[in-house]
């Protein structure tokens, strides 16, 4: 049962444990929590000087985190999985373990890696120079030439055409791909984009919007994921429109609101071919992965 209310109320809490070390994984912004709270009961708890956020749903929990402190507890992972294992011992598990963490769990652990990000240069994006982004400048060349665009941030008004868009995206995107698991994730998504619309300045996105003929045709929206780098959350453009997502994404590397970061983070490609190689064809100067962690022993 969605309670935005109590889980926003945490968010203070959440932004004090989080800023103790740098994270490079998207994941680590309090918008990854907020925005999948129809999917998962979120629970907090401190422990020893370190914050565990408990991911729920129906038969056990899992750690959707590492355990955010300043230094490594390995009693509080035990105190976490020994948690777990009271209700679901054969899936107890913490998510989102970042490159960096894995030396603290050679010992009793065993971790798989799961999907990589996609994290560019900022500057390579902005001016698309060389062959190498020839296809991106084309794009942009495309759209400017057959259509007079207004860049601007995103304003509350902007919501019901948004959603507006997102339904006909999303319709275009499940009658092209017949993929049972992208289909399901368009109707999740509908859901987390209704919720980033909403709560934007809440979880302090930034977001810009697209329009063309004074109708609203794309939008995108991230955040400032660490000292050099910013994250793009999510975009939705009009599918029929050539070049406008390249454009869309150019100029936003490009705001002076981004002036000091050097790095963009675009999150995974869902384990989808076509996704992949979208977001390969900007050519990510890092390529980040997300490790899942268990105990060796665990059934």
């Amino acid at each position: 049962m969605r309670n935005t209310d109590t889980l926003l109320a945490r968010k203070a809490l959440f932004d004090g444990y989080l800023k103790l070390q740098t994270h490079n994984l998207s994941t680590f912004h309090f918008s990854s929590i907020f925005l999948w709270q129809d999917f998962f009961d979120f629970e907090f708890e401190v422990v020893e000087e370190s914050l565990c956020v408990y991911a729920h749903q129906k038969g056990g929990c899992f750690l959707y985190l590492p355990p955010l402190s300043k230094a490594w507890q390995p009693r509080v992972v035990e105190h976490c999985f020994s948690k777990m294992n009271r209700t679901n011992p054969k899936t107890a598990r913490i998510e989102n373990i970042e490159q960096m963490q894995l030396e603290a769990f050679e010992d009793k652990f065993k971790a798989y890696a799961k999907l990589e990000e996609y994290v560019y240069q900022k500057e390579d994006l902005i001016g698309l120079k060389g062959h190498t982004y020839k296809s991106q400048r084309h794009d942009i060349h495309h759209f400017q030439l057959h259509h007079k665009a207004l860049f601007r941030p995103y304003e509350e008004q902007d919501f019901k055409d948004c959603l507006v868009l997102y339904e006909h995206w999303a319709r275009n995107r499940h009658n092209k791909h017949g993929d049972a698991v992208y289909r399901s994730m368009l109707e999740e998504n509908r859901i987390v984009h209704e919720l980033a619309l909403k709560y934007q300045g809440s979880l302090d996105l930034v977001g810009y919007v697209v329009e063309v003929d004074k109708k609203l045709v794309a939008y995108s929206f991230g955040y400032l994921l660490n000292q050099q780098t910013f994250c793009v959350l999510l975009e939705i453009t009009d599918v029929n429109i050539v070049g406008l997502s390249a454009f869309i994404f150019n100029r936003i590397c490009a705001q002076e609101e981004l002036r000091d970061f050097s790095l963009i983070n675009t999150m995974d490609d869902f384990g989808l071919p076509y996704v992949a190689a979208s977001k390969q064809a900007y050519h990510p100067k890092l390529k980040p992965v997300s490790y899942t962690v268990i105990l060796r022993n665990s059934p």
